[in-house]
């Protein structure tokens, strides 16, 4: 299942992730953590948190008044490639970046090279939820 990180009602006033207002496009001269939204890539400045122990910082958490989501790079390459989204009324939601294929653009980005890569590479880095239901 494919679905993007903003909400596919396009009456929704709010992404379905929580923290995202205000972030700056990101630059290719900078040092933050980028994530991926639609034809944008949004810079969510440093990484401030160690997840698994490894000495490296690789995530950033961002809240708003409706939860929390904390967006992870998990390979290092400094592209977002898993979020969690835990919303005050209990809900909750996990992507994965799918296809991030070697040479693939997204939002004026390259995805890097990966030992793993696969897939087609003619297509656009996207979204799939890998999760979701409520607490």
């Amino acid at each position: 299942m494919t679905d993007p990180l903003f909400s596919s009602d396009s009456f929704a006033p709010a992404p379905d992730v929580c923290g995202l207002q205000g972030a700056p496009l990101a630059e290719a001269s900078s040092l933050g953590l980028h994530v991926p939204v639609g034809e944008d890539v949004l810079d969510l400045g440093s990484p401030e948190a160690d997840l698994d122990g490894d000495g490296f910082m690789e995530a950033v958490t961002l809240g708003d008044d409706r939860g929390l989501t904390v967006f992870t790079d998990a390979d290092g390459d400094g592209t977002v490639d898993h979020v969690s989204t835990v919303r005050f009324d209990g809900s909750y939601d996990s992507w994965r970046l799918a296809n991030p294929t070697e040479g693939v653009p997204f939002g004026g980005f390259t995805n890097e090279t990966r030992g793993d890569a696969g897939g087609d590479p003619s297509a656009p880095a996207r979204w799939e939820r890998i999760d979701h239901g409520h607490i």
